[in-house]
């Protein structure tokens, strides 16, 4: 039940479903199991540093993109220029 949680969860790339699986990760009974979870525990470390890659790029583009707008906007007049 549990090696099926696991495939459900990397399939669909539902990563708090994963971590919740690993804080609750039973005693296998048989070699085939252990194997079974250790491939599928190392392709989930894949699939989750390649999401961590992707945020990372998307969250620099992001800030490149609010770097340029910034850099295009005139400053607004200071509330403390006092001109008499």
């Amino acid at each position: 039940m549990w090696l099926t949680k696991l495939k459900t969860a990397l399939i669909l790339e539902d990563f708090e479903l994963l971590s919740a699986l690993l804080d609750e990760m039973p005693q296998f009974e048989t070699l085939q199991e252990m194997e079974e979870a250790s491939y599928l525990l190392a392709h989930s470390k894949i699939s989750l540093e390649k999401n961590r890659a992707e945020t990372a790029h998307i969250v620099q583009q992001l800030k490149n993109s609010l770097n340029f707008l910034k850099s295009t906007q005139t400053e607004p007049p200071s509330s403390l220029n006092l001109k008499f």
